[in-house]
């Protein structure tokens, strides 16, 4: 049997092997999850996507004081 068979086939029993509403229940994971969070990681990839174009343009801008 693949790995992948054997993995499904696990996941299949822990879900069918007691009360599937209690299985499948995400409520801890969604209440986790709030706009702030949401927000927070996107702009921390934004920063992370705009920074370096900025630290360059910055870096341009400074040395172009000492020509």
């Amino acid at each position: 049997m693949k790995k992948s068979n054997v993995l499904l086939a696990a996941v299949m029993a822990a879900l069918f092997a007691g009360n599937a509403s209690a299985a499948l229940d995400m409520s801890g994971v969604t209440g986790a999850v709030d706009a702030a969070t949401i927000v927070a990681a996107i702009s921390a990839i934004a920063a992370i996507k705009i920074l370096p174009g900025v630290a360059k343009w910055g870096y341009n801008k400074v040395i172009g004081w000492f020509k």
